[in-house]
C-alpha cells in the first residue's frame, strides 16, 4: 500500500516540550499533595491531565478532578511556555519537504488551545490539513481513538499512513490504530522512553524521508 499521509504527535516531536511539562506538572501536583515521584511522573509522559488525574485521584468525582484541572490551567497560565524557543529545528524543513507529496496530520493528547498556540507561535499551522486533539475524544492516548479520528478525517486507511511519535503511550495508540510508527528518540537526553514497540527508531526527523521511501 502506498503511503499517502504522515501524522505527527506534538510534544517531544515538533517541540521539545516534554522536559518543561514534566517539571511543571510534577511541581503542581506535588503542591496539592499528590506525592508524585519523578520516576512515576516519567511514566505519564505522553498522557494528558485528565488521564493523569484519574490515575492519581481515582476516588475523586469528575467534578473534583475538574477543580484540580482548572487549578493546573491557572498554574500553566502563570508559567507560560515559549513554543518558538523549543521548536525542533528539524520540524519545519521536514514538513516543507513532505507537504507536496503527503497529507500531513496532527494527533496530540493535548488540549486544542495549546495545540493551536504551538502552531501559531511556530508558524507551522499551514502544513497541517487535519488537527485532532485527544482531549476532545472519549478515549485519549494510549487508546487508538485519536489516530482513528485522524485517519477518518484524512480519508486514509491505516496502511496508507505513518505516525511519528516519541512516548510509549503515543506509540501504543498509533500501533493500536494499525499505523506504522516512527519513534523519535527523546530530544532531551535526560529522558529515557521505551520505544521498543515502534517500527522504526530515529535520532532526528531528518531520517523520516528515507524511511518513507522504503515504505513506498
Amino acid at each position: 500500500m502506498v503511503i499517502k499521509g504522515v501524522i505527527f504527535d506534538v510534544d517531544g516531536v515538533l517541540v521539545d516540550s516534554e522536559p518543561y511539562y514534566f517539571e511543571q506538572r510534577l511541581a503542581f501536583l506535588n503542591s496539592i499533595g499528590a506525592r508524585l515521584t519523578a520516576e512515576k511522573s516519567r511514566q505519564q509522559i505522553g498522557s494528558n491531565m485528565n488521564a493523569v488525574l484519574k490515575q492519581l485521584f481515582p476516588q475523586h468525582t469528575d467534578a473534583e478532578r475538574n477543580v484540580i484541572k482548572n487549578g493546573y490551567t491557572a498554574y500553566k497560565a502563570a508559567h507560560p511556555l515559549s513554543f518558538k524557543r523549543i521548536l525542533n529545528p528539524d520540524a519545519q524543513p521536514l514538513l516543507a519537504k513532505l507537504t507536496p507529496q503527503y497529507q500531513i496530520g496532527l494527533a496530540s493528547a493535548g488540549e486544542r488551545s495549546i495545540i493551536q498556540q504551538m502552531l501559531l507561535e511556530t508558524d507551522l499551522q499551514a502544513y497541517f490539513t487535519t488537527i485532532i486533539s485527544g482531549a476532545e475524544i472519549a478515549h485519549n492516548k494510549p487508546a487508538p481513538d485519536v489516530y482513528i479520528e485522524a485517519l477518518q478525517k484524512m480519508r486514509l486507511t491505516s496502511a496508507e499512513a505513518v505516525a511519528i511519535e516519541d512516548s510509549a503511550l503515543g506509540i501504543q495508540a498509533a500501533k493500536a490504530a494499525g499505523l506504522t510508527v516512527i519513534a523519535l528518540k527523546p530530544l532531551d537526553k535526560q529522558f529515557t522512553i521505551d520505544q521498543s514497540a515502534a517500527d522504526y527508531q530515529i535520532e532526528s526527523l531528518k531520517e523520516v524521508p528515507a524511511i518513507l521511501t522504503t515504505l513506498a
